[in-house]
């Protein structure tokens, strides 16, 4: 398209997207504000035809990112159930919607389970 075009373009998704990252902050990926700025910008984005190769690009970004956070959820799980003796159960039934809160095996230190000590010293690997 006309460089113009793409310019303009361009420059709403960027205001959008500073006005969706206020809007997580403030109210939360889950809240109704916050699905309105991501819709918006989805909104935006949909028109843009992007080709082949610069695709590629976006997707082995994300790949790499899952790949990455993947990796950070098995150590989380080796340093709970290996090394804490965790059983593996209770590690997946507890660990998901917890992932992002630090103080989770904080919390989980400070119960009465035969393991709960042994994961309260791991507490600052885990969090790290």
């Amino acid at each position: 398209p006309d460089p113009e075009v793409a310019r303009q373009r361009f420059g709403a998704i960027s205001d959008q997207l500073q006005a969706t990252n206020k809007v997580l902050k403030k109210h939360g990926r889950s809240g109704k504000e916050s699905v309105a700025a991501l819709q918006a910008l989805a909104d935006l984005f949909m028109p843009i035809k992007l080709v082949p190769k610069q695709f590629d690009v976006l997707v082995e970004r994300v790949r790499g990112a899952l790949d990455r956070l993947r990796q950070q959820e098995r150590a989380i799980m080796q340093l709970c159930v290996r090394d804490a003796r965790m059983p593996r159960a209770d590690f997946l039934r507890l660990f998901p919607s917890n992932e992002t809160d630090q103080t989770w095996s904080g919390d989980l230190a400070k119960r009465s389970t035969k393991w709960a000590a042994a994961l309260g010293e791991k507490d600052a690997a885990i969090v790290a």
